[in-house]
C-alpha cells in the first residue's frame, strides 16, 4: 500500500508542471470572476444591449423625422389630428369603427 502511494506521489511530482497548468486553466477558465464563461456572458449581454441601442436609435430617427414634418407641413398636422384625435372639418362626419375581437 505504501509503495502504491509512493508511485502515485512520484507520478504527480514528475508531472507537476502539467498539473499546475491544468489547475491554472481550470481556475482561470471556469472559477475566476474574469473567466472565459463570464467573458462570454458579458459579450452576449453586450451584443443584446447594442441591438437595443440600435432599435432605440431607429425609433428616435423615425420620431425626429415625424416631428420635423409636423413642424414644417400643415397637412401632416391635419393628418395627425384626424387619425389620432378624431377631429373633423365642419362639413364632414367622422365614424369610428372598432372591431370587437372578444369571442364571448
Amino acid at each position: 500500500m505504501n509503495l502504491k502511494l509512493r508511485n502515485i506521489g512520484h507520478y504527480f511530482w514528475r508531472h507537476r508542471i502539467l498539473w499546475a497548468t491544468l489547475l491554472f486553466v481550470a481556475i482561470v477558465g471556469f472559477l475566476d470572476e474574469n473567466s472565459f464563461m463570464a467573458r462570454y456572458r458579458l459579450h452576449d449581454e453586450n451584443e443584446q444591449l447594442r441591438a437595443e441601442i440600435r432599435r432605440y436609435r431607429e425609433k428616435y430617427d423615425a420620431d425626429t423625422r415625424a416631428l420635423r414634418s409636423l413642424e414644417r407641413d400643415p397637412r401632416a398636422v391635419e393628418k395627425v389630428a384626424r387619425l389620432r384625435l378624431y377631429m373633423k372639418t365642419d362639413n364632414e362626419d367622422v365614424y369610428v369603427v372598432e372591431n370587437d375581437t372578444d369571442n364571448e
